[in-house]
């Protein structure tokens, strides 16, 4: 892998050399550049383009503003340049033609410019042709010392591409060289590395896989002074600690297996019955604490089986007498849970009826309420109604006010009518029809004062009816108020009933939950005395069985060896314990909450 990257590194410095080297491909094309610029655009060192203004202000000596000021432009153009190359680090002979041979008769040129631009303003031909003629022959000098440059410039591109040429095959050699050195000292390395550290890792390798599948093998390379002589010595540790291990390993085996052995023959004789004596084989050293520990286990079994013997017939004859306690209680018990169960039944229908009846109140006392709301409707559209006569009222009076001004308005209008007739008669026959027209404007006053006076009898027909219908709804608002007044109180009853009815039924309610709990209790008591029982019967039993079992061993008290028989008792009690039977009550009871569970196992 390091010799390809090296050879890769090598092959991509050779190719971006060569391409930035001068002669070659990026050096061309900037080359062909150069000379493409160069060819179609003289730099500002030869005074070609200012020659041809000259040239052009000497056929065209009315241009001489513009061809002045293009060709002031020119001169500091080739002043700038001019001082750029004389700082330029370049070589001394191209530094010389450019800058002093041919230099003098270019500024000998732009003198005879500056003349031409004289004698152009002026418009003296002769002067004119005389500094061009001059300014011609500066600028032949001037182009004779610029070809001499190019020449010795090319020839100085010549010599740098020689000597670049020369730089980069002595690199690209000792590049080669470099390469073929690094090719070797890796492949040198390489060897050496497999034959003094990759060999000896290989048998290290083999010499560890079969010390760890418990094969003894010897570790070389132990002398070694490296870091490989260290991996020997301590793989050599771990040979020696595992061939210790071993040993240690099959000694606490032999040991374990002694102490299995004894503690074997022991559990047989505790199985048999015989806790007379301790353990009578020897453990080793290392296990004198679990002999100490199996001594007094087997003591204080001993001791317990005593005492279980001892106090079995004393819970024999006390569990007797707690059945016969628990057949009594559970008698009592029942009689109480029935009577609680029909007080509850009688509470609970006493709470349906007291419930009906709160409900009936409470639809009772909103009806009174809506009848209330409905009457204090009525009366607001009743005050409304009040409200709308007393404005036609109103209306009627300013009616019989426009009636009376109509009536003025018409008798105003036949006095008229009469003084134009007057009028008219004195005018003779030109007023004849001025009194035709006055006669009709009377004739129409007389007819709207007839119209007035009927329109004031309607009216005052209107006001009276009018005053009536006030009077009635007066009336009726006078009723309702009484209505109002009665319903209110009715509402206030009502609410009162269907409040104590509520309050009533609530206390029933809280007695009957209290009555419902006390049935509860006494279901849950009755269920508890009858298992009590079924718990009792079958602890004597029990105790039976464990007596006839506690018989079975041999103990300080108890030296001969008693046969015991776990016939049909025990058995019975088996039965009991995997399926308890409770005692079925003479009289069915009704239990509120009855318990998931027996609260005595059996």
């Amino acid at each position: 892998m390091i010799m390809t990257i090296v050879l890769l590194a090598i092959g991509v410095a050779a190719y971006s050399i060569n391409w930035v080297r001068i002669g070659g491909p990026l050096a061309e094309q900037i080359q062909l550049a150069s000379d493409y610029v160069a060819d179609i655009l003289p730099p500002p060192e030869y005074i070609l383009e200012p020659y041809l203004e000259a040239t052009l202000l000497a056929s065209h000596p009315e241009q001489v503003e513009m061809r002045a000021a293009r060709l002031a432009t020119l001169r500091r153009a080739y002043d700038d340049r001019h001082a750029y190359w004389n700082a330029a680090p370049l070589d001394a002979a191209l530094m010389t033609a450019l800058t002093r041979d041919a230099d003098a008769p270019a500024r000998r040129f732009w003198d005879d410019v500056e003349r031409l631009k004289a004698a152009a303003r002026a418009g003296n031909a002769a002067e004119i042709r005389i500094a061009y003629d001059q300014l011609s022959a500066e600028y032949g000098a001037h182009r004779t010392q610029i070809d001499r440059a190019v020449t010795l410039a090319t020839r100085y591109q010549a010599r740098l591409k020689a000597n670049s040429d020369r730089i980069l095959t002595a690199a690209s050699l000792g590049l080669l060289g470099l390469a073929l050195t690094i090719v070797a000292i890796v492949l040198a390395a390489g060897i050496y590395l497999r034959r003094k550290v990759m060999a000896p890792l290989g048998d290290l390798s083999a010499v560890t896989t079969a010390l760890a599948q418990g094969a003894d093998r010897s570790v070389p390379y132990g002398e070694r002074t490296d870091e490989l002589g260290d991996m020997a010595r301590a793989v050599d540790v771990f040979r020696c600690a595992a061939r210790d291990r071993a040993a240690e390993d099959a000694r606490i085996t032999a040991e374990q297996k002694l102490v299995s052995d004894n503690l074997g023959q022991v559990l047989q004789m505790m199985a048999s019955g015989d806790l007379r004596h301790g353990t009578q084989v020897q453990f080793p050293p290392a296990y004198a604490a679990v002999q100490a520990d199996l001594n007094r286990a087997v003591d204080t079994l001993r001791t317990i089986v005593r005492a279980v013997v001892e106090t079995t017939g004393d819970i024999h004859a006390t569990s007797g007498s707690i059945a016969k306690a628990t057949d009594d209680l559970a008698e009592r018990t029942q009689s109480s849970a029935a009577a609680i169960e029909e007080t509850s039944a009688a509470i609970e229908r006493m709470d349906e009826r007291l419930g009906n009846t709160a409900r009936a109140a409470q639809t009772s006392s909103h009806g009174s309420q809506q009848t209330l709301a409905a009457a204090g409707e009525v009366r607001t559209r009743t005050d409304g109604a009040i409200e709308a006569m007393r404005r036609v009222a109103a209306s009627t009076a300013g009616i019989d006010d426009v009636i009376e001004g109509l009536d003025k308005i018409a008798f105003q209008t036949r006095v008229l009518a009469m003084n134009a007739a007057v009028e008219a008669g004195r005018a003779g026959d030109a007023g004849r029809g001025f009194a035709v027209v006055a006669d009709l404007v009377s004739t129409l006053a007389m007819r709207a004062e007839d119209e007035a006076k009927r329109a004031r009898i309607q009216l005052s027909a209107t006001q009276d009816d009018v005053g009536v219908a006030v009077a009635a709804v007066g009336q009726v608002d006078d009723a309702l108020q009484t209505i109002l007044g009665r319903c209110s109180e009715a509402v206030d009853l009502s609410r009162g009933i269907a409040d104590d009815n509520t309050a009533l039924a609530i206390s029933i309610g809280e007695i009957k939950g209290a009555v419902v709990q006390l049935d509860g209790i006494a279901q849950q008591n009755a269920a508890m005395v009858e298992e009590t029982s079924a718990a009792v019967a079958s602890l004597a039993r029990d105790i039976t069985t464990l007596a006839g079992h506690a018989g079975a061993f041999r103990h300080d008290r108890r030296e001969r060896e008693v046969q015991v028989a776990v016939d049909r008792r025990g058995q019975g009690a088996r039965r009991a314990k995997t399926a308890p039977t409770l005692a079925v009550p003479a009289a069915p009871l009704r239990l509120a909450n009855p318990p998931s569970a027996p609260l005595v196992s059996a």
